[in-house]
């Protein structure tokens, strides 16, 4: 018993339950605060880039190029609309290549000078 009473003898140091608290809410608050800041960084980001649009542009392009297509052509693949026609702007008769991805209604159009002749 008497070595017992010694160890208890010498003074504890802790924490009130109500500072463990504040702490606590003060941390909750600041990781709220930067999950929803990420957040807003990545909607953004998605919604802006367009790479992956201009990737698939090129690859249209390329395949228009490459092998015979018919136009007009309307081509739906998952959210991109594929577009391919024929426009005149002036006196000049251009092919207009253009993808819409629905969901973030981002649009990309190229015009090439049409020299096929119908």
């Amino acid at each position: 018993m008497g070595r017992l009473k010694k160890r208890r003898s010498t003074p504890l140091n802790a924490s009130s339950l109500t500072e463990v608290i504040v702490a606590t809410s003060i941390l909750l608050i600041v990781f709220s605060i930067a999950i929803a800041t990420l957040n807003n960084m990545m909607v953004a980001t998605t919604n802006n880039d367009t790479q992956r649009i201009e990737t698939k542009m090129e690859q249209f392009l390329y395949d228009y190029r490459n092998n015979p297509i018919k136009i007009p052509i309307e081509i739906i693949e998952n959210d991109l609309i594929y577009r391919i026609q024929r426009i005149q702007q002036q006196e000049i008769k251009l092919l207009e290549f253009s993808i819409l991805n629905v969901v973030t209604k981002k649009r990309l159009v190229k015009n090439e000078i049409d020299l096929e002749t119908e």
